[in-house]
């Protein structure tokens, strides 16, 4: 048997350990991009816009309900958004699984305010803030490996440095992002860099499912123990 509060203590201690998982795999992940562009660093290059499409066509009808992640939701560590909610549709950036946003206004930018998607339902549209840049594979590169390019440090001291606007309302451009230059990467550290990134990413999108299931589960169970309905003992493990 399993009361709620021995539940409670597995589930903090389950979550916890999930998002260890998940740093750790984000760290090792991005070591090996790192690393790799750097071997390149005085090869030849190719504009980021030659390999991904920037704030690409998705299309949602204005009015239907849609997944949305708003900027509060988008993490400043992490790939996995921080939650997300059931909205109409009516404005902001499009995305679907294989994008990574982006967001492109400060401070939001500086702090490192990015996702990927990979979570959706096959052919789901989800929406947010206009303040987001979406990142997608031309098909070439796999696209998780444009999160970590997101993550990595000289795209991000690209990006701040290009900012335009008034003070404190300064913006990046999605035509600026394009312009940034990346070294051409041997097909043979390609694949072991899409494989590191792709291996990754799903594990974290699943430790991370895992986790938001047992917090909807702690949700289910609270108010009805709290009501009476649900006995402490009658929860069977």
């Amino acid at each position: 048997m399993l009361n709620y509060q021995t539940y409670g203590r597995y589930r903090s201690r389950f979550s916890r350990q999930n998002r260890r998982r998940n740093d750790n795999l984000e760290q090792q992940a991005q070591a090996a991009f790192n690393n790799i562009v750097a071997k390149y660093s005085e090869c030849e290059t190719i504009n980021l816009s030659e390999i991904a499409a920037l704030n690409p066509k998705r299309t949602i009808t204005k009015g239907t309900l849609a997944r949305s992640i708003e900027m509060a939701q988008l993490p400043t560590s992490g790939s996995f958004p921080a939650g997300w909610d059931m909205k109409e549709y009516n404005g902001g950036m499009k995305f679907q699984n294989g994008d990574t946003l982006m967001a492109r206004i400060t401070p939001c930018l500086e702090n490192g305010k990015v996702a990927y998607i990979n979570f959706l339902e096959e052919n789901e549209v989800a929406f947010g803030s206009t303040e987001y840049i979406v990142i997608a594979s031309k098909g070439a590169i796999a696209p998780e490996v444009f999160y970590f390019l997101t993550r990595y440090n000289d795209f991000v001291d690209f990006a701040v440095k290009n900012m335009n606007g008034s003070s404190g309302r300064q913006r990046v451009s999605a035509e600026t992002i394009g312009t940034y230059k990346l070294p051409v990467i041997s097909p043979k550290d390609m694949v072991i860099l899409e494989t590191i990134a792709k291996e990754a990413l799903n594990k974290i999108k699943y430790n991370s499912l895992e986790n938001i299931r047992l917090s909807e589960m702690r949700d289910t169970l609270l108010p009805k123990l709290m009501s009476g309905e649900l006995k402490i003992n009658e929860v069977d493990c």
